[in-house]
């Protein structure tokens, strides 16, 4: 009896050599997960899979067999986004993001079509706190999904976060008031303000990358390539 053939949409995230003409990629899809398949002479000249490496591209892939590591049968581009060079960097670390913290072949629907929108909607972005807020949202949502939620209302003895007062983050804890003042605290206005879909400024933008880049960190236990991304002084992002 034949396995029946697998569908779904998906996003190419990674790619590795497999013998002389052929690849493992894996994909972020939308009914199954992450998923690693075998794309038999996707190296050669006239490969059917010619598509595949085709940065912002979204595939119908159709997939299936008896081992555990399937085959990929077809790959079909059904959308497609330009990235900008200057988000090139961005996209690559949200497939490192994803490829870190996602276990194999759990079904995240919600980070997918979260990851789909992103995409679209920093090619469209021009404003540089936009850009991270949209970032820092993305990742905040994937922390709760993942099921290490903290709470933007609340510290982590349950009272109401002030605006005038200072907290330090405490990864799986959430915030913890202080009187210290320094690159790893930040008024309760900033959280406050991150909640309600604000950015204010440079020093606040540093703190929420700070604060998501630990809650990640403790995670995935699996340091990022692309930490540069997270760099706590002037960056690109």
């Amino acid at each position: 009896m034949k396995n029946p053939r697998l569908s779904s949409k998906a996003v190419l995230l990674h790619s590795t050599n497999f013998r002389e003409s052929s690849l493992i990629v894996t994909f972020f899809s939308l009914d199954f997960g992450l998923i690693k398949l075998v794309a038999k002479g996707a190296k050669l000249k006239n490969s059917k899979f010619s598509n595949i490496k085709v940065p912002g591209a979204t595939f119908k892939i159709e997939f299936g067999g008896r081992s555990e590591l399937k085959n990929l049968f077809t790959c079909e581009t059904i959308g497609s986004i330009l990235i900008k060079e200057s988000n090139f960097k961005i996209y690559l670390y949200l497939n490192e993001l994803i490829l870190k913290t996602l276990e194999l072949e759990a079904p995240m629907k919600m980070i997918f079509n979260d990851l789909i929108n992103l995409f679209k909607e920093l090619e469209t972005v021009k404003n540089p706190l936009e850009k991270e807020l949209k970032l820092r949202r993305f990742e905040y949502g994937l922390i709760v999904e993942l099921g290490y939620e903290f709470s933007l209302m609340d510290d982590n003895t349950g009272r109401k976060i002030e605006r005038s007062k200072f907290y330090e983050f405490v990864p799986n804890r959430g915030f913890q008031e202080t009187n210290k003042k320094g690159n790893n605290t930040c008024s309760g206005i900033t959280i406050i303000n991150f909640n309600n879909g604000i950015i204010e400024n440079d020093q606040s933008k540093q703190f929420l990358k700070y604060i998501m880049k630990s809650s990640l960190d403790s995670i995935s236990n699996k340091p990022l390539d692309s930490s540069k991304f997270f760099k706590l002084k002037k960056d690109e992002s």
